[in-house]
């Protein structure tokens, strides 16, 4: 396992923020938090975009 975490803030931000060594666990878990915060399905390509390596 590498030490770069992948993570995500919410747009616009809303206090929901995710970081993880897996990078499918945060796009999950930014795919919930669209859904059941924002009712909104956002695809995977739009949040790999916006994921940032830390």
């Amino acid at each position: 396992m590498s030490g770069t975490f992948k993570k995500i803030s919410c747009e616009p931000p809303c206090g929901f923020e995710v970081k993880s060594h897996d990078e499918k666990e945060v796009i999950e878990l930014a795919r919930q938090h669209a859904k059941k915060a924002h009712n909104k399905d956002v695809p995977e390509k739009d949040i790999r975009s916006k994921m940032q390596s830390v």
